[in-house]
């Protein structure tokens, strides 16, 4: 139960201090959840390895039951904890983003038998797992869901709830490249001043659904000045089977300024649910105030010039680009202007 919550939680931060008090929480293991979410089902279940204690002797076992199995699950993840007590959480810092212990070669073991391995990431940081994102029927990052996580994870899997997360950061291909951000300038991806390509595994702003998302219409103000915001719209439509939920990503970049700045940056974001085949029409204004940055005065502006702004499934996932011309002289902030992209969705079917 306890790798369900994170090292500020209260199973984690306050009751390790109190050994022999029960959590009073009613916080059913993965196990146990899809147990009650498939009743029908045979589940069996090995151990496979520990968190972090290094111990291989199950995983020959946990390779045999997958070999033999219609679909294995594999959960993989972290201990939280405080100040070296988990592999995860505030002073629990790691020399290297692979899985802690012998996670990965339980990993290993259990893709190489081909049976179809759906992997559960229940961690406190991107690990670099390539070789599961890549090897993986289905991955779901879960990080430390909390008191009710394991249901969740329990009717993702199941199919009962149509997943529509996004990841809030990008998952590492390898340590070599770390830090990375997607808030990177063009040299910071690949290019012929490196042998090095840093794009991670999976980009920020990446997630997938059990039915698919189509777009069209794409609309923006051709032009706008400095310092006012920027509308723009697109059309989204269900063009699977079932109903879900997609999250319409918008991003800006400053094609020419006067310091380096993002190849892209998310400049809005809504959460549309949609039944299948239904469509709407989302509408973002984009303030001035997330196309600003700080010049080489010291003042924070936004500059005319050519913007592109963008519609995404994730930062490097784009669907369409428009050009936007900001007009008029360089505008300075004064400390008052809003600072959040305003969205309206409106039914377009």
């Amino acid at each position: 139960m306890a790798a369900l919550f994170g090292c500020y939680s209260f199973v984690q931060h306050v009751l390790p201090h109190f050994p022999g008090v029960e959590t009073g929480l009613a916080a059913p293991t993965v196990l146990e959840a899809l147990r009650a979410e498939l009743p029908d089902a045979r589940i069996s279940t090995a151990r496979g390895t520990g968190v972090d204690d290094g111990d291989r002797e199950g995983i020959p076992a946990a390779a045999r039951l997958a070999a033999g199995s219609d679909v294995a699950i594999l959960v993989l993840g972290d201990r939280s904890g405080l100040f070296g007590r988990g592999t995860s959480g505030e002073g629990c810092d790691a020399e290297s983003l692979d899985l802690p212990g012998a996670q990965r070669e339980l990993a290993e073991a259990v893709l190489a038998t081909g049976t179809p391995t759906v992997v559960v990431l229940m961690t406190g940081r991107a690990y670099a797992v390539p070789s599961i994102v890549e090897g993986a029927a289905a991955v779901v990052q879960a990080y430390f869901p909390g008191e009710e996580g394991a249901g969740a994870i329990a009717r993702v899997l199941s199919g009962a709830v149509n997943p529509s997360g996004r990841l809030p950061m990008s998952m590492p291909r390898g340590t070599a490249g770390q830090p990375y951000s997607y808030l990177h300038p063009r040299l910071g991806a690949a290019s012929s001043v490196s042998n090095l390509d840093p794009a991670p595994v999976l980009p920020f702003g990446h997630g997938l659904s059990y039915t698919s998302f189509e777009y069209a219409g794409f609309t923006a103000d051709a032009e706008v000045p400095a310092g006012q915001p920027i509308r723009c719209s697109v059309v989204v439509r269900n063009a699977g089977d079932r109903a879900g939920a997609e999250v319409v990503q918008v991003y800006a970049t400053d094609r020419i300024a006067s310091v380096t700045r993002p190849l892209a940056q998310l400049a809005g974001y809504a959460r549309v649910e949609l039944a299948p085949g239904a469509a709407a029409r989302v509408t973002f204004d984009v303030p001035a105030r997330l196309l600003s940055f700080t010049g080489r005065d010291g003042r924070r502006v936004v500059e005319p010039g050519e913007i592109g702004l963008s519609v995404r499934r994730s930062a490097a996932d784009v669907v369409d680009e428009l050009t936007v011309t900001l007009t008029g002289p360089v505008y300075a902030f004064t400390g008052s202007e809003r600072r959040l992209t305003d969205v309206s969705i409106e039914d377009h079917n």
